[in-house]
């Protein structure tokens, strides 16, 4: 799919750009989509006082909530359940690239990360906001227009409005150097307005609906309000760290004029689809292509229905309301519905219980109306088929050399922004490093040749006894010397100071609540300290350097990669960490596996010789001592990562038979391996791609 034309007439650009924003392994490199969505969020004149705008998107919020009251009736409220799915089924999104493997050191990513987390419910399953509101569609009776997402941007009851303002801060957040207080000001707004206001017409419509949808639990999901504080406090963090820098606030205020923009239209929708004139009329326009074809022998008022149906939509309407078909305000009685649609007539099953229900009413209303000629327009901007082509990317995007060095490389893949070279340098590195580790893979003995399920749990425990036995068979060994510590830990900083970096891909929405995705996600989230800067992994890591007497420089400057005390070699594996994080969906096997060895290499024995080494040098033992507890084997992410695995092998196993299964394990395998693939020869391809295995003492995880 080519990235949309956004300065083009076309109001269905929108839906192609949320299509194209929504998948996680685009490239997603400067270029015509990124400079179209700068000059879209750009707000106009307004106050700017930060309370002054709390004050008026509020108050807008509840005059909004009493005016949708009034659309309470079953279309109505079905209109408006479609038209805030764009961006209900994406709450929060918006968030998930400002916080990666460079920068989750920091209170501004703590507060992003908080708020993300609580969005994709932290590993939950069926927590997150968009789950609650997949409820709210079943309960309105839309269950089948969910998933898949092409399906949704192609579905003919949701206005082009609609999807702009998510398709916007999706494709905003493809770019979060760029737009970082934009998107910060962004979710402020939307923190403060709360639940969408149309959706208060649901809440007035409850009697209409499955009572699924009015749990207290989903209603409450849908309300953004609970976590504004934290909101204003990543707003106020960004604003304290760049000062003069008011693009938070300017970005309130855009956020504001579009949700004012796209409520009245679907107010105006909302009310247009009370009228079962209007539904009747929207049905012909949609089904007049494939009807056209089966419809050239029946006449009414002396052309064929296919030639009606090729008039429009409004006038096939009143043909039809005059015609034998239809005995106005007696549906039942209606040879439409009880000889052609019904059961055994030859249109049995055409039309769904839903556009049957739209049949029925509008039959019931000719006993009201005597126009049935004049079906209500669509609203301004509605386009019942986004027919438009994509248009091809106008722009090449500036060439750039790829990553010279293993240290550059590191700095750029740090940056969640893109680029073809550097998209294709970590394509090569990821391939380059598995084909090494998959290099002799049948001569290992562990993990196991063969999976099944219940396996790897016995495994994981024989694994950690067989840690204990290591470790207490080397209790008496000497201590390395300080300067042997300090320097194994020192080369150590490039890896553990970007903990968990081989999951960051799993931030990305659509992988953070999927049902597997959001296992990988929670263990991400726990290794950056759940949002609480004591806690955080990278961080803890840091003190231990101070600790030891290095104030390193940040961890994403160019100062860091350059720095000379760090070796080369140190920055191997933390590159192809950062290189598998890019491809999250395509290297999924062997993520898990590189997880599983990620998680369980220090547990029960490495950490504890750590812990020793440090303590009896007079450094603090503490990152050892929160990994052996964390990565544990009965509760920890080491059983998180078994759980993973088996999870993905069954399912796959039942989708796919036992041979997908058997191909996935020998990738995980692969992965498992990776974090220590075999030395290659010297005279292999020139860049290095990590030659060294993992120092002696252990990294992160």
């Amino acid at each position: 799919m080519n990235p949309p034309d956004l300065a083009g007439a076309d109001p269905a650009a929108f839906r192609t750009l949320y299509l194209w924003a929504d998948d996680p392994e685009r490239g997603f490199w400067p270029g015509p989509v990124q400079d179209q969505v700068s000059e879209l969020i750009a707000p106009g004149p307004g106050r700017l006082d930060p309370d002054g705008l709390h004050r008026e998107a509020t108050e807008w919020a509840r005059t909004q909530r009493s005016r949708f009251r009034t659309r309470a009736g079953l279309p109505a409220v079905r209109r408006i359940v479609l038209n805030c799915a764009p961006l209900a089924l994406k709450a929060g999104a918006w968030l998930q690239w400002l916080v990666g493997p460079g920068n989750a050191d920091r209170q501004l990513s703590m507060h992003v990360l908080a708020l993300y987390a609580d969005d994709v419910g932290v590993g939950r399953p069926g927590a997150d906001r968009a789950a609650r509101y997949r409820r709210l569609m079943e309960g309105a009776g839309l269950a089948g227009r969910i998933v898949p997402e092409d399906r949704l941007a192609a579905d003919r009851q949701i206005a082009d409005r609609s999807f702009r303002l998510a398709a916007l801060l999706l494709a905003a957040s493809r770019y979060p150097a760029a737009f970082t207080p934009e998107l910060l000001g962004a979710d402020l707004c939307l923190r403060w307005v709360g639940v969408l206001p149309p959706l208060h017409a649901v809440q007035e419509g409850l009697d209409g609906l499955d009572e699924c949808a009015a749990t207290a639990g989903t209603w409450a999901a849908l309300d953004l309000a609970a976590s504004a504080d934290r909101s204003l406090a990543a707003v106020r963090t960004y604003v304290r760290d760049n000062p003069g820098d008011d693009r938070p606030w300017r970005a309130v205020r855009w956020t504001l004029d579009e949700l004012r923009a796209w409520s009245d239209e679907l107010y105006d929708l909302s009310g247009r689809a009370l009228d079962p004139a209007f539904e009747m009329a929207e049905l012909l326009r949609h089904r007049a292509r494939e009807a056209s074809a089966y419809h050239h022998d029946y006449r009414l008022e002396g052309r064929t229905l296919a030639e009606w149906f090729g008039a429009g939509a409004d006038r096939m309407l009143g043909v039809l309301a005059r015609s034998r078909l239809v005995r106005p305000g007696r549906p039942d009685a209606s040879p439409l519905l009880r000889d052609l649609i019904g059961e055994g007539g030859p249109m049995f099953r055409v039309f769904s219980p839903e556009d049957l229900a739209v049949i029925r009413r509008w039959i019931a209303s000719l006993g009201e109306t005597t126009t049935p000629d004049s079906a209500a327009p669509a609203p301004a901007g509605w386009s019942p088929v986004p027919s438009a082509p994509e248009r091809a990317q106008a722009r090449e995007a500036a060439p750039e050399d790829a990553p010279a060095t293993v240290r550059e490389a590191y700095r750029r893949l740090l940056q969640r922004d893109d680029s073809p070279a550097v998209r294709g340098y970590a394509l090569d590195y990821t391939r380059e490093w598995l084909e090494r580790s998959r290099a002799g893979i049948e001569r290992m003995k562990s993990p196991p040749r063969q999976w099944e399920p219940g396996m790897l749990r016995r495994w994981l425990r024989d694994q950690h006894d067989r840690h204990d036995e290591q470790f207490r068979a080397g209790e008496s060994l000497a201590v390395p010397p300080r300067e042997t510590v300090v320097d194994t830990f020192l080369q150590l900083a490039p890896l553990n100071l970007i903990d968990g970096g081989w999951l960051a891909g799993f931030t990305d929405h659509r992988h953070a609540v999927g049902d597997l995705g959001r296992v990988l996600f929670a263990t991400y989230w726990d290794e950056l300290g759940n949002g609480e800067l004591p806690l955080n992994h990278p961080l803890i890591y840091r003190d231990l350097m101070r600790d030891m007497g290095f104030e390193l420089p940040p961890t994403a400057s160019r100062e860091f990669a350059e720095w000379p005390g760090f070796r080369d070699e140190s920055f191997e594996l933390p590159v192809y960490w950062l290189a598998l994080g890019r491809f999250p969906r395509t290297f999924l096997p062997e993520t898990l596996g590189l997880n599983l060895a990620m998680e369980l290499s220090g547990v029960g024995g490495t950490y504890r010789r750590d812990r020793t080494a440090l303590r009896t040098h007079g450094f603090s033992s503490r990152y050892a001592d929160v990994h052996n507890t964390i990565d544990n084997v009965a509760t920890g992410h080491s059983a998180w990562a078994v759980d993973a695995i088996d999870c993905h092998l069954a399912a796959l196993a039942e989708r796919s038979g036992a041979e997908a299964a058997a191909d996935a394990w020998l990738r995980i395998r692969t992965g498992f391996r990776s974090l220590r693939p075999p030395v290659r020869a010297p005279d292999r391809a020139a860049r290095s791609t990590g030659a060294r295995a993992v120092p002696c003492f252990h990294n992160g995880g």
